[in-house]
């Protein structure tokens, strides 16, 4: 076993004799963790999807530009998958580019993405990868906001990211010629992915319906939707949130489903929030805890696919019922008061970035215990659940930092 580094290294089947999976999704969602700004052509410059070689990203003079974690250790690793990539004869002929980004502290937004071309079939696809969350405390905000809310910014842009990756790489002369989409990423990534495909989905019904009504039809309520949505080949969410209960039995989220391919670690906390009715893999992880949600812990089999167990672990499932009974039980205006409560309790901590209140515990735990005494009843008891997986991992984080 090893981990995604460990698998690009020893993988040299091409797509041909080893389909894209889950594992080379989860490789793909890790390297768009790089911010790749002047480097790779930016979202929308051109009138097609415009990317470049990938090898031509091995610049050491641009490695603090692209690689810009607080956490040393992630930089690292994602340079090294960067460097496997370059040299794997199953990636170095990737493309990337269609480089978007934009975090605004008003909007409560974070959002990158990018787009690679992974040439893998008959007509060739292209892979549109989101970025999870960064380590800005306005990036786990806007995390928080998908508990109470839908769409959030990031949601919008990553279905006017598609929508916009369809159009431009549409076939001259059929949608035949058109090249697969699969959509994917890690984390807020994953989630972004699915609303994006659902979206597209839901024009699609609209055009449909709209037609049904000019012929004086009744619109189709079920079934699979034609259109634009079935250039998406395949949804990747890599631990990540779903989506509020009422989103997930609509007929938009229906038509994909059976698309999306959801990955989750054994410990996972991120990936089980909210509703999500596609079957969940669990996946082996090397790491202790929350930590497990890092995609560099997922344990790869020697078979190329990611090495799996039956169930969560105990503790897993305990802060899952919390968090659950949680969403269930509080109304939607105590929902939107806590988690504007629970922001303001972590950004009283002083630190603008997660690994800094995490590397800095003993001085941000007091400071958050004290921001929390000015809250009510259900959201301290919130925090206590959120809290309990915390201390082993910041330790860990602390030790190898």
């Amino acid at each position: 076993m090893g981990n995604v580094v460990d698998y690009v290294r020893r993988e040299f089947h091409g797509f041909a004799e080893l389909p894209f999976g889950d594992v080379d999704s989860l490789v793909l969602a890790e390297l768009s963790y790089m911010r790749l700004s002047g480097l790779v052509p930016a979202f929308g410059e051109a009138r097609s999807v415009a990317t470049v070689p990938i090898r031509e990203l091995l610049r050491a003079e641009s490695y603090d530009d692209m690689f810009v974690s607080n956490s040393s250790d992630m930089n690292e690793y994602r340079l090294a998958l960067l460097r496997a990539v370059c040299e794997s004869p199953r990636f170095r002929a990737l493309r990337v580019g269609e480089y978007a980004e934009r975090l605004s502290e008003r909007e409560q937004q974070q959002f990158a993405a990018m787009t690679f071309d992974v040439g893998c079939g008959p007509v060739d696809s292209l892979y549109v990868a989101f970025r999870g969350t960064d380590g800005t405390l306005v990036g786990w905000k806007e995390d928080f906001n998908m508990a109470v809310r839908c769409p959030v910014p990031s949601q919008e842009s990553a279905y006017r990211y598609v929508n916009s990756i369809l159009d431009r790489s549409e076939g001259f002369l059929s949608s035949g010629d058109s090249p697969a989409v699969m959509l994917g990423g890690h984390s807020k990534g994953g989630n972004m992915a699915v609303y994006a495909a659902m979206r597209i989905a839901h024009d699609d019904i609209e055009v449909a319906g709209e037609r049904a009504r000019r012929l004086g039809l009744l619109p189709s309520l079920g079934g699979p939707v034609r259109g634009r949505n079935r250039r998406i080949s395949r949804i990747f969410s890599h631990d990540g949130p779903g989506l509020p209960k009422s989103t997930v039995r609509g007929q938009a989220y229906r038509a994909i489903e059976s698309r999306i391919r959801k990955t989750v670690p054994e410990s996972s906390v991120v990936g089980m929030l909210l509703q999500s009715n596609a079957p969940v893999r669990i996946v082996k992880a090397d790491a202790i805890g929350i930590m497990q949600h890092m995609g560099n812990s997922w344990q790869v089999a020697e078979n190329g696919d990611f090495e799996q167990v039956d169930e969560l672990t105990a503790g897993a499932q305990l802060i899952k019922r919390t968090l659950d009974g949680w969403l269930d039980t509080v109304s939607q205006e105590q929902r939107e008061r806590a988690i504007d409560q629970i922001y303001g309790i972590f950004a009283a901590a002083g630190y603008g970035n997660i690994a800094d209140l995490v590397e800095h515990w003993t001085d941000s735990l007091p400071k958050i215990v004290e921001a929390a005494r000015n809250t009510d009843r259900e959201t301290r008891g919130l925090i206590r659940a959120v809290i309990k997986a915390i201390p082993v991992s910041a330790a860990k984080a602390v030790r190898e930092g």
